[in-house]
């Protein structure tokens, strides 16, 4: 559905961006053209300016974005097809561009974009763009990145939070004593081990 959508939205930009081309072309030229007594005024270019950047921001959004590469590359063929096809019937394809266009009380000359050579350089530079399979494909995202991504987001403030370790603790000893109410025979008292001995005889011991 993209690649069709972006078909579509091709037909429409390739030929409105060769109007404003050649309207931006031809006044720009018409301002080189026109010699006035102080030379020339930044004034007479401001129009081909917002002619010619217009259409670059049009073509541009069929080049650049990553949408699909049929629209850059259906464009790219035109333009380059435009001029290339200059080496068979020049003849034929200029009697196609004969007619002049004029909006708003403004004249400006279809085959312009061709005498300049603008079409092939923008033609190929379309399809150099559409070509570059690597620049459509989506970036894949490791599912390792994104868990570690989710678990940095959720760990709360704190000291986990701050990735930092508690200060441990050492393991305090523990102490066993083990307190006999009747006395043992001498066998298992020989089976005994001697901290256990010793502890039942301090235990034994009177006080005073």
């Amino acid at each position: 559905m993209r690649h069709l959508a972006t078909l579509i939205a091709a037909i429409v930009i390739a030929p409105l961006a060769w109007i404003l081309i050649a309207f931006g072309q031809d006044r720009s030229a018409a301002a080189f053209t026109a010699q006035h007594a102080g030379g020339l005024h930044g004034a007479d270019f401001v129009r081909p300016l917002q002619y010619l950047a217009a259409a670059g921001l049009l073509l541009g959004l069929i080049a650049t974005l990553r949408f699909s590469p049929l629209g850059a590359l259906a464009t790219g063929v035109v333009y380059t097809s435009s001029f290339a096809l200059l080496l068979v019937a020049p003849n034929n394809v200029m009697d196609l561009f004969r007619h002049t266009l004029s909006v708003a009380g403004h004249q400006a000359d279809p085959a312009t974009p061709i005498r300049t050579g603008t079409t092939p350089l923008l033609g190929v530079l379309l399809m150099v763009a559409a070509l570059s399979v690597g620049r459509w494909r989506r970036w894949p995202r490791s599912s390792g990145w994104s868990s570690g991504a989710a678990a940095e987001e959720d760990r709360p403030v704190g000291i986990d939070g701050l990735g930092l370790t508690a200060p441990s603790r050492a393991a305090e000893p523990e102490f066993a004593a083990r307190f006999v109410s009747s006395p043992d025979s001498a066998a298992s008292r020989g089976s005994e081990p001697s901290w256990a001995m010793s502890l039942r005889g301090q235990a034994q011991e009177p006080p005073w």
